[in-house]
């Protein structure tokens, strides 16, 4: 009999392997590179984000104060918390009981969301940043999310065993500081470090990182490959293209996406579903 898998965080814990959890992203930016708005210093803009999120069926909500798209001018602790802290507030006290995500790469501004009722740490630096994440991760009795990016051109060969290798550095150090595997989920960060061709051997292969004892993320949302496939130039656009995308990684392997639009996504994957389904009575 095979034991379920699963992701636990402060909230509660998500069983893996049966549809992808949604979590629904809520940029608190100037910059960002798909949903960036005039409005975006307003804690009531968030809310009103958050909301409808909610409404459309994600299963979590995740933060961000700092923009991470190419180019993007990084901002100080005290500038990301500044952007953060107020929207994290007024959004945990509408939903008390909604799990949020903090998607930021400092432990500083980790502690102070968690105290301010985060329950899961995004991190695209994977511990390789500041491995200190983990341990304010254990303290909470957060969640860790930590994505596959290093300091190298994207232009440089890729294997799947580099990504692996990766997290498997990652896990132990994670193991080190008190955190279970399952209090963990990696990110492949595809449009980081993952790049053009590099992206589709990694989609295609995800149950290639299951064996790591973590559930697998994956955040392809209005991303460019989506546009160049598409020959979509505004990211706004490309949630259609996500919604396919996100279809057919519900049946190979992920079990939590990462996406802006969750309505489509939510149900593309049920019609992916119901598709599997059927084809396997035939």
């Amino acid at each position: 009999m095979t034991t379920a898998r699963t992701f636990r965080f402060r909230r509660g814990e998500w069983v893996l392997g049966e549809s992808p959890h949604l979590l629904g992203i809520i940029n608190v930016t100037p910059d960002s590179f798909s949903d960036g708005s005039p409005a975006w210093q307003s804690p009531a803009y968030h809310l009103a984000r958050a909301q409808q999120l909610l409404i459309d069926g994600a299963d979590a909500l995740d933060l961000g104060a700092e923009s991470t798209r190419p180019g993007h001018t990084p901002i100080s602790v005290g500038e990301e918390w500044m952007r953060l802290g107020p929207v994290l507030r007024i959004i945990r006290a509408e939903f008390p009981d909604v799990p949020i995500s903090v998607d930021t790469s400092k432990s500083e501004v980790a502690e102070w969301a968690l105290d301010a009722g985060a329950d899961i740490i995004n991190d695209i630096w994977g511990l390789s940043r500041d491995s200190r994440l983990a341990q304010v991760a254990v303290e909470a009795g957060a969640g860790y999310i930590g994505m596959f990016n290093q300091g190298v051109s994207p232009n440089e060969p890729l294997r799947l065993e580099d990504i692996r290798g990766f997290f498997q550095r990652m896990m132990q150090t994670a193991k080190e500081a008190g955190l279970s595997p399952e209090a963990v989920l990696v990110d492949p960060g595809i449009g980081f470090r993952v790049q053009g061709d590099s992206i589709w051997q990694v989609l295609t292969h995800l149950r290639h990182f299951q064996g790591l004892g973590a559930g697998i993320l994956v955040g392809h949302s209005r991303k460019r490959f989506l546009g160049a496939i598409t020959g979509l130039e505004k990211a706004r656009d490309r949630d259609g293209a996500t919604g396919v995308m996100s279809g057919l990684l519900a049946l190979h392997g992920a079990d939590v996406l990462r996406v802006h639009d969750v309505a489509t996504t939510r149900h593309a994957i049920l019609i992916a579903r119901q598709w599997s389904e059927a084809f396997g009575t035939n």
